[in-house]
């Protein structure tokens, strides 16, 4: 055969692994980013997927519980297509487990023998208590975890599926701002970075 054949072949580094975590909890039907954050989150993940030339690349999506979409797969066309049918009403529990699903991606990182595989969080909050949670489900996995912020600093309302808005106990309407500040602080914790999503593709 040709020369090349015998020059050593490169060594496979260990495969790039991601694992997407999907907030569908119903803030992020919010109007801050328009048309809602989550068809904006939709549009980034596109976008992030056709980046994705090789390794593999999983989906799960949360609310007040975690369900596997894809396990890990190099086929990022399944996922991409299944992303536009994501929406809070799908999810059987609502509220918001950022946890479980953390802990759901580093089962599925480590079940396909990976042990320094990537999370990506993709959501528009978590709670001080959330935070403590995920880094608890991240201690010791080997995986590092990133966070994408969705949402603006003044928010807006929560439409609600039968009409209205999201109001509080004592009946104003719920705004639900980004607070960065705990994601910015699980990121920096967890060998990540935390962005803010962009308009454009500065936050890939």
């Amino acid at each position: 055969g040709p020369s090349w054949e015998k020059l050593p072949q490169p060594v496979h580094q260990k495969q790039d692994a991601l694992v997407l975590v999907l907030d569908l909890s119903y803030s992020m039907k919010s109007g801050d980013l328009a048309p809602s954050r989550l068809d904006r989150t939709r549009q980034k993940l596109l976008d992030l997927l056709a980046t994705r030339k090789e390794g593999q690349t999983g989906l799960i999506a949360y609310a007040g519980d975690a369900h596997i979409v894809t396990p890990l797969t190099d086929d990022t066309p399944t996922i991409a297509n299944l992303l536009p049918a994501l929406a809070p009403e799908m999810m059987p529990v609502p509220g918001s487990n950022p946890a479980a699903a953390v802990a759901q991606a580093v089962e599925l990182l480590h079940s396909a023998g990976i042990r320094n595989g990537r999370v990506l969080l993709v959501t528009d909050g978590i709670s001080d208590k959330d935070r403590r949670e995920i880094e608890g489900a991240l201690a010791r996995s080997g995986a590092s975890l990133s966070v994408m912020g969705v949402g603006t600093a003044t928010g807006a309302p929560i439409p609600l599926p039968r009409g209205g808005f999201l109001k509080d106990k004592a009946g104003t309407i719920v705004m639900a701002p980004l607070n960065d500040k705990p994601l910015r602080e699980l990121a920096a914790g967890a060998g990540g970075r935390y962005m803010q999503m962009q308009i454009d593709n500065s936050d890939l």
